[in-house]
């Protein structure tokens, strides 16, 4: 095979990096819905004072659970090809839709879930799983010069998903409230992009290894990033681990919520059946700040791992998907009815922000933590996202609450996801099963974090009677911030140490 007949590099890179904004734009407006199923569930049935339905939350749960273990298991998977896989997790999660729930899963009802609603959810969740963990193997199994325009795209459709989707639903002539041909639409313009990525990297990863051209001099060397026989070190099997250790978290995380939902039942009435103001006051407290402790005790598991295999960048990716979880939940919060300037000048600044976030990850990592000042910057905006606050804010609402929201996730997650997916300096030798690895155990903490904190923060944005609850996501967010301070001063201090005991072994020389 001639050059010729090769696919060319930046086409492949292109394909994949629109590919990654579909998957990124879909995930993060229908794969994080059965995290907003759980938390609009205890709303619905007025949890913790009304009658509660284990049936429809559980379903939600589970779902969550399953959705993060499959997106690490197919993102680790060394043998499945990243943008098929990502392919076929968007036609389930259509499917799963159109046939059983009708636009994605909806709000779990009242009554007992049927057979058809939980296959439906549970489908749902299985195709947003394969579908983010296609995007991340593929990003993880690119070559490092291409590794990071791809991964900058993934963050940009996560963040400017849900402007993405009313995008569509104006073009189809729609109100941003309804589906039909909108929804289905972006489905097949998301469809079509993953294929043509999956066509040429699938012409790419067929080219001849060592191939020179006629004129050229000297041995046949591989292409950067492509497996060779000779010259590289092998690729390396992914870590295992990092699938056990979300396992381990999804468990957690379901035994955590199942045990706050039992604590609420056996204790919001007293053997006689009535409610003291102690009492409610105590079930409240548990009810709404019981899921803060469950997703901090999963999340520690997924640090604990990350640090294992990849140290302070690793953790502080985990770090920030963790704290990402809630914010992506919440969205931009875009007003598209009677406010479109405003909401296409968000998305804008939201792009821009993960540009910008991605070429500091190249550039000058080392200079701020600037996951940790995007991370700030979207806290701040979370309080305004209330419906009391929007109201006193005619006309600006969408600047004044989704601005800073979008250029704050941007600017995180941007500079976060590059980090972690090519790491500082250009690490070109890193094995590509433990960068996947590493970015499953961050997109896995943000599933889990979203599942935990969909009540609190559903909650804290409504009426919700008890005090304080509208600050706790915020809260943990920028507690979130200062642990990604520390952990890049730590690093910063390894890599001074490192530098210092270089340079002293090269001044003494050999010993003779």
């Amino acid at each position: 095979m001639d050059g010729s007949t090769r696919t060319p590099p930046a086409a492949a890179t292109v394909a994949g990096a629109v590919a990654a904004v579909a998957v990124g734009a879909y995930f993060g407006t229908r794969g994080l819905a059965v995290a907003r199923q759980a938390g609009f569930a205890d709303l619905v049935q007025g949890f913790p004072t009304g009658s509660l339905r284990l049936g429809g939350t559980l379903v939600a749960l589970g779902a969550g659970a399953l959705l993060a273990v499959v997106l690490a298991a197919v993102a680790v998977a060394d043998r499945l090809p990243g943008w098929p896989v990502a392919l076929a997790g968007l036609a389930l999660d259509y499917l799963a839709g159109e046939v059983g729930l009708r636009q994605g899963a909806g709000l779990v009802p009242q009554q007992p879930p049927t057979a058809e609603g939980v296959l439906a959810v549970l489908a749902a969740a299985v195709g947003a799983g394969l579908a983010l963990g296609g995007a991340l193997s593929a990003v993880a199994r690119s070559a490092p010069a291409r590794r990071w325009p791809v991964a900058a795209a993934l963050a940009a459709g996560l963040v400017v998903g849900p402007g993405v989707e009313d995008l569509f639903r104006l073009a189809a002539r729609e109100g941003v409230a309804s589906g039909g041909r909108g929804w289905s639409a972006q489905v097949g313009v998301s469809v079509l992009a993953v294929v043509v990525a999956a066509v040429l990297s699938h012409r790419e990863s067929r080219r001849p290894v060592g191939t020179a051209s006629a004129d050229s001099a000297g041995p046949p060397t591989a292409e950067p990033g492509e497996p060779a026989e000779t010259g590289r070190r092998p690729a390396g099997r992914a870590p295992i681990g990092a699938v056990v250790a979300t396992a381990v978290a999804a468990v957690l995380t379901l035994a955590g919520l199942m045990t706050r939902w039992w604590v609420v039942d056996v204790f919001r009435l007293s053997p006689d059946g009535l409610v003291g103001a102690r009492r409610a006051r105590f079930v409240e407290s548990v009810a709404y700040f019981s899921p803060v402790a469950v997703a901090v005790v999963a999340g520690l598991v997924l640090v604990g791992y990350a640090w294992r295999i990849g140290r302070a960048v690793a953790a502080r990716w985990v770090v920030l998907g963790f704290a990402a979880g809630p914010l992506l939940l919440l969205g931009l919060r875009l007003g598209f009815v009677g406010e479109q300037s405003q909401a296409y000048l968000v998305l804008l600044a939201g792009a821009a922000a993960v540009v910008a976030g991605a070429t500091l990850a190249r550039l000058r990592p080392g200079l701020l933590p600037w996951d940790a000042v995007g991370l700030l910057l979207a806290a701040l905006a979370v309080p305004l996202a209330a419906p009391t606050v929007r109201a006193e804010l005619p006309g600006a609402a969408t600047l004044v609450v989704s601005l800073p929201s979008a250029v704050g996730l941007g600017l995180a997650l941007g500079f976060g996801l590059v980090l972690a997916a090519v790491g500082p300096g250009d690490d070109a030798d890193r094995e590509p099963g433990r960068t996947a690895g590493i970015l499953a155990l961050g997109a896995a903490a943000t599933v889990l974090s979203a599942l935990a904190l969909a009540p609190t923060l559903i909650r804290g944005l409504g009426l919700g009677p008890s005090a304080g609850v509208a600050l706790t996501v915020p809260v943990l967010v920028a507690v979130s911030a200062l642990v990604l301070v520390l952990l890049f001063g730590f690093g910063r201090a390894v890599d001074r140490i490192r530098r210092d005991l270089r340079a002293e072994a090269s001044t003494e020389g050999p010993r003779p």
